[in-house]
């Protein structure tokens, strides 16, 4: 990119692979990107169907995660960050019909990232329980928010009146017409409160506040799940979070993740034909048509080594 000035600096629009722009009072040219002929090569296509299933569960779980991620540079939102973390994570594979037919897969993601320490998770899958220490206290049906909170503020130094505990649950399901696999997205809260009357199973669901260990943990069987706990508090009109991560209760997960699910994925969209040693596309035609150097011998067959 560059500044013109002299007698050029008027222009606006293309010319060849040249790009102008008006912007307060000076003519930055830039130059076109490089058209790539081939979209669809095997690292390109990685890229593209491990990132539609990220994209499903952002939309999915979108309502339940606005301020879930603390620091964010100025234009990044939380759509950017969940894909940004996410996109680490070992890949979740969905061919092209599939994503038409909105296909979506509970996958053990990260949710929100902040400034509160994490709830540590013990034991998998399940039997998962959190670091959340109650006592003595047994939740069950009788058990209020004041005296759940009570127990929760008086034995972890991390937690305060005021603060939130929420459990997201992700329930994995299959379209039985289709085979289409989908999700279903819930979420409860509670807020610690010394005075609330209220049964705490009434707010939150048994599965997700039950007692294992003395500690807050879960029971029960929700069938094929992701699920975590995420502790928030509003502090100077800011919403602070603990960096979570869904765990892993979906037997059906391994279907869509692996070498086989990938060549299912890629072969969906159609896998560029290009030979390994070939560079991808011929960037901007520019092909000297050179032969190279060294004559006969045969060509070498295959990509693997």
């Amino acid at each position: 990119m560059a500044i013109l000035n002299g007698i050029i600096s008027k222009m606006t629009g293309s010319a060849g692979q040249l790009t102008f722009r008006q912007k307060g009072g000076q003519t930055i040219v830039s130059e076109k990107t490089a058209q790539v002929s081939n979209p669809r090569t095997p690292s390109q296509m990685a890229v593209r169907t491990k990132f539609t299933n990220i994209v499903s569960m952002y939309k999915g779980i979108r309502p339940l995660l606005l301020n879930g991620f603390e620091s964010k540079s100025q234009g990044c939102s939380d759509y950017n960050m969940f894909v940004k973390v996410n996109m680490q994570q070992t890949p979740v594979y969905l061919t092209k019909s599939q994503v038409s037919g909105g296909a979506c897969v509970a996958a053990p993601y990260q949710i929100t990232q902040g400034s509160l320490p994490a709830i540590v998770i013990t034991g998998e899958g399940r039997n998962a329980a959190t670091n959340i220490f109650v006592a003595d206290i047994t939740l069950g049906a009788s058990t209020t928010v004041a005296e759940f909170s009570k127990a929760v503020v008086d034995n972890n130094p991390d937690y305060r009146y005021g603060d939130q505990i929420s459990y997201f649950i992700i329930n994995q399901k299959v379209n039985e017409a289709t085979g289409i696999p989908y999700c279903q997205f819930k979420a409860n809260s509670v807020i610690l409160d010394a005075a609330d009357d209220t049964k705490l199973w009434e707010l939150v669901p048994k599965n997700g506040f039950s007692s294992v260990d003395g500690c807050i943990g879960h029971s029960g069987n929700d069938g094929d799940c992701v699920f975590c706990w995420v502790h928030s508090r509003k502090s100077n009109g800011k919403t602070l979070v603990s960096s979570q991560q869904l765990i892993d209760a979906n037997s059906k997960l391994a279907e869509y993740q692996g070498d086989a699910a990938f060549l299912l994925a890629a072969n969906s969209y159609g896998v560029g034909d290009g030979a390994f040693l070939t560079p991808d596309g011929n960037v901007n035609g520019n092909d000297n048509g050179n032969a190279g150097a060294g004559g006969g011998g045969s060509q070498g067959g295959g990509d693997s080594l």
